[in-house]
């Protein structure tokens, strides 16, 4: 009985390279030859030109198959290289091949599994290139098997993109077509042909670039070199994936192809900006900061910023309340924040007092104790909002203010806050809010900056200030300077709000152990997060700053290209979620409320029911939905209710009915008087 023998592809089976397309490889071999006075053409015509000479070597061989060489010999009638010159060239770009191969897990893990089981393996691979050139290529990625063999295309002149190759191997192996299982990549030369010739076959596709990073390598506004690296490193980031659930698969994939791109861009500009004002110190705020302080950690070290990035405790519930001097419309604007869910309860915890110090008050506004935990409607909101501008509740809740404002205080003096050393705050967004508490604590603690507090968001949809010496500064979207589509993408904040994700609860308070202060969390793990898969996002996204930064320098990714990129993905990624993208991250539960007393799905599916509310109120599940990925979600035959046509005609409808029913009650109450 003959031993079954176990076949690999090898460029995008066993090896990959780190550039989008091989062709853009040439691209790179051309800049390099340009700069070293060897060609007089640009990076592209030198690419072309590479190609050209490949398909007209092909043309010349009487069996399609060439070598290197051959290739080469297209190009003495176009450049007057020496002997010497041309073996240099095309040991450039042998040089430069090794240099951009990357072995790809599964198959290395493969390949080592069928070692350890003593079972024969051989390789092929439809290649101009020398075979010990392939060989060494496997050796140094660590996925050539002891005592296999290599067949190479040029060698032999047959190839597996006509079907030659396989019995050529069957013949040399002494096996029949049944004995043989070949993995590969390409659909024609490793699928197609190979299960003509009756030979078992396991497609291996994980190479091909994903709709992402399809769009990022195709992208012409994009400088080829970027754009080719971009895509690879996301692929490349993609394949070291070892999850085995599928909903945590799809959360690394994503995350490597979309959602670690536009965080590293962020952070980038961060650091970038830091440089240039001179900030010596980056408080990443908690919880949004918590993954933006990972990449910033690996940017740094691979990069050499030489910038203290910090992870500093936060929330809009830990430095509203301790920034508290009055009671104005300011303050009742957050304190009032009108959540789905809002209760007393809610609202007495958002300034760290409990219902029952205000009893007698809540009492005379019809809040009786059975009403604390209960939703509020917007009657009841506005009659809340009275309470809380009583002087007795006012006094009560500025005194508690005094006491955790001490604590914050103190914390931030742990931090070196007020060690004079230029600093700033980093933070998703998105009004400055936090930051103008922030800053008012600062001021009362007498180690405000003399230049103001800088803040640097991902986005700004207005700005709140403490002092009009604070700065706040914005990446990808700015409401005093909008760039078209990035508004509607900041409509879902939520999603956004999802990539930064932290591992903790939320910071209520800060508090002294005898020792040092602390944070108080509302609890102490997220686990509903983790357990959705929040640490695979955050192992995939230090994964891509990790291959990124080994890959590229800073000089050669300005922020503008990053922006232009972050555009490309964010946009595909909220408004086209594939079924699968739709499911695992519209099923992450997130809280509207700082004291998080309700959780929501990010994009629940419709029910009928959901789906009467929006045609017939305009009410959604939740005023945060992200509704492409729940349409994506939804019944297809309720989901022709929800289109963006039907919504917005039954729109108009309740807009046309609310203006009658005004007409009809004006003029009755003309004709009564």
């Amino acid at each position: 009985m003959n031993q079954k023998v176990n076949s690999f592809d090898v460029f995008e089976t066993a090896i990959v390279r780190i550039w989008a397309k091989p062709t853009d490889l040439f691209w790179e071999l051309g800049n390099q030859l340009k700069q070293e006075g060897l060609i007089d053409v640009s990076p592209e015509a030198w690419q072309k030109m590479r190609v050209d000479a490949e398909t007209n070597a092909r043309r010349a061989s009487a069996k399609g198959e060439v070598t290197l060489e051959q290739i080469y010999k297209q190009f003495l009638s176009c450049f007057n290289w020496s002997t010497n010159q041309l073996e240099q060239i095309m040991e450039k770009e042998i040089a430069l091949e090794l240099e951009s191969l990357r072995p790809v897990p599964k198959i290395q893990q493969k390949i080592q599994s069928l070692q350890k089981q003593n079972s024969r393996i051989i390789y092929m691979s439809d290649m101009y290139l020398p075979k010990n050139v392939i060989q060494n290529f496997l050796v140094k990625n660590n996925v050539w098997a002891k005592d296999s063999k290599l067949y190479i295309s040029s060698e032999i002149e047959a190839s597996k993109a006509t079907g030659e190759l396989f019995p050529y191997c069957l013949k040399q192996e002494l096996i029949k077509a049944s004995d043989l299982v070949h993995i590969g990549d390409n659909l024609n030369s490793d699928v197609k042909q190979a299960k003509k010739q009756g030979i078992k076959v396991e497609p291996f596709t994980q190479t091909h670039l994903n709709r992402y990073e399809q769009l990022i390598a195709d992208e012409q506004r994009l400088p080829l070199r970027f754009r080719s690296l971009l895509a690879g490193i996301s692929r490349l980031t993609r394949l070291q994936s070892q999850q085995t659930d599928s909903n945590k698969q799809v959360i690394w994939e994503t995350t490597a192809s979309a959602i670690a791109p536009v965080l590293f861009g962020f952070v980038h500009w961060c650091l970038q900006e830091a440089q240039k004002k001179g900030i010596k110190r980056l408080y990443f705020v908690a919880r949004d900061g918590q993954i933006l302080h990972k990449i910033a950690e690996v940017i740094c070290r691979n990069w050499n910023y030489d910038i203290d990035c910090r992870y500093l405790y936060g929330s809009r519930q830990a430095w509203n309340a301790p920034a508290l001097q009055e009671i104005g419309e300011t303050e009742l604007t957050w304190i009032f924040n009108n959540t789905t869910f809002l209760s007393v309860d809610a609202v007495c915890e958002r300034v760290n007092i409990k219902p029952t110090q205000i009893q007698d008050v809540l009492n005379r506004y019809g809040f009786s104790k059975a009403k604390w935990n209960i939703n509020l409607d917007n009657e009841e909101r506005e009659r809340l909002k009275r309470v809380f501008v009583e002087n007795e509740v006012v006094d009560i809740i500025l005194a508690t203010a005094t006491t955790y404002r001490e604590n914050a205080i103190g914390y931030f003096r742990q931090e070196q806050l007020d060690d004079g050393l230029p600093f700033a705050i980093v933070d998703v967004g998105w009004t400055g809010s936090s930051l103008r508490s922030f800053s008012k604590v600062l001021q009362s603690a007498g180690f405000y900056p003399q230049s103001g507090t800088h803040g640097f968001f991902f986005a700004l949809e207005k700005r709140v200030k403490a002092s009009t010496l604070d700065q706040l500064l914005a990446y990808f979207y700015d409401a005093e300077a909008p760039v078209k589509n990035r508004a509607d993408t900041c409509q879902y904040r939520c999603l956004l709000e999802l990539f930064v994700s932290a591992d903790h609860g939320g910071t209520k308070e800060y508090d002294w152990n005898g020792d040092r202060y602390f944070p108080v969390l509302r609890y102490q793990k997220n686990e509903i997060a983790i357990n959705w898969g929040l640490y695979v996002l955050h192992d995939a996204a230090v994964e891509f700053a990790n291959q990124f930064t080994l890959n590229l320098t800073p000089q050669e990714c300005s922020i503008d290209l990053f922006l232009k990129a972050t555009d490309i993905l964010i946009e595909e990624f909220v408004n086209n979620p594939s079924i699968q993208e739709a499911k695992t991250f519209g099923s992450f539960l997130m809280a509207e409320d700082q004291v998080e007393k309700t959780l929501y799905e990010l994009a629940p599916a419709y029910t009928l029911i959901d789906c009467i509310k929006l045609i017939t109120r305009g009410r959604h599940p939740h005023g945060n939905i992200w509704l492409p990925a729940s349409l994506a979600r939804t019944n297809p035959i309720l989901r022709t209710f929800l289109n963006s046509k039907a919504v917005s005609m039954t729109h108009n409808i309740r807009v046309l009915g609310s203006r009658l029913r005004r007409n009809i009650l004006s003029k009755q109450v003309s004709g009564t008087v």
